[in-house]
């Protein structure tokens, strides 16, 4: 005859709350009304965890929770549309040489401009949001950590101090992105450069820490068998390291062999850069790898919407 009894959650982390969770027991399995999932579907419980941690049998809540992978899907939308409905304005018009212009000079000549600096505008606010969101999940995993830990040996420091580390890079990462595409969104680059490129100096290396830090929670969770490995966010985010060094190296050496690293200053030149002038196609390189690490910005979004779809556990969500 089934039992039923209550557990209660109990974290010392200042930002969790205590909760009770009821739970049904019989002789074959354990069904769970709240905690202890994965990503993916229910788990045998003769399935044995990667890190011998228990997995049991869960009947997760519907919750209109669950469509919040809509936002970083529509973030990685708007992410690719930033970078070719200004760039397909301002060829229309012939403001720029079609190829290839930097992303940022695209989106400077009226009308694109108004469109390039929406898009961003768009992005940083749901960055902030996926953020948010990000946050409340790997804390609602932490406690999942604790609650295995309890059932079957003592925590694990490292891997559970690097969660927390990695939260808090996050939330701050996030943040440093937002005012970094507000400032490169407003701040045109053939007005204002030096304030532009301020703007990407944030956005650029925050982006890189931030999709570098989830691919640290990514991989901590799947060690103990809750999330698959994220195999396609490690290759997104090593190509768009590479090709921002590499935009970097080009760009730089594209100047100097124009004559000065001061001619990145000639709006007309960056614009107008075509075959005939010296260091064009250094300069079509690193154009490219610009793109390259900017739209990576989009899979990583579409990725992350994809874990939040097979996330299971919204009803334990609490924002």
């Amino acid at each position: 005859m089934d039992k039923k009894r209550k557990l209660t959650k109990n974290d010392n982390d200042d930002d969790d709350r205590d909760k009770t969770f009821d739970t049904v027991t019989n002789d074959n399995a354990i069904s769970i009304t709240e905690p202890f999932t994965t990503d993916t579907t229910i788990i045998s419980a003769r399935k044995a965890p990667k890190n011998n941690l228990p997995h049991i049998y869960i009947q997760p809540k519907k919750s209109k929770k669950r469509h919040l992978w809509l936002i970083p899907f529509v973030n990685g939308i708007m992410v690719i549309m930033a970078c070719f409905v200004p760039y397909t304005i301002s060829v229309s018009n012939g403001s720029i040489y079609p190829i290839w212009p930097l992303v940022s000079d695209a989106g400077a000549v009226t009308p694109a401009a108004g469109y390039f600096s929406t898009f961003l505008d768009i992005i940083a606010i749901l960055t902030i949001c996926v953020s948010i969101i990000l946050s409340k999940q790997i804390r609602y995993y932490k406690w999942e950590l604790l609650q295995r830990f309890k059932l079957d040996r003592p925590i694990d420091e490292r891997n559970f101090n690097c969660l927390v580390l990695s939260r808090k890079i996050i939330k701050i990462t996030s943040i440093l992105i937002s005012v970094g595409l507000f400032i490169t969104g407003n701040f045109r680059s053939i007005e204002n450069l030096t304030g532009h490129m301020i703007g990407v100096t944030i956005f650029l290396p925050s982006g890189l820490i931030y999709g570098f830090s989830l691919i640290c929670v990514y991989l901590i969770l799947d060690s103990y068998g809750i999330q698959s490995p994220p195999t396609m966010l490690i290759i997104v985010m090593m190509i768009s390291l590479l090709s921002s060094i590499f935009c970097v190296v080009l760009t730089v050496l594209s100047l100097l062999k124009h004559g000065s690293i001061w001619q990145y200053y000639n709006n007309e030149l960056r614009l107008q850069w075509n075959p005939t002038m010296s260091g064009y196609y250094l300069h079509v390189l690193g154009d490219v790898c610009e793109w390259i690490t900017l739209l990576s910005f989009g899979p990583l979004n579409i990725i992350i919407s994809r874990r939040f779809r097979m996330f299971k556990r919204w009803d334990c969500i609490k924002f």
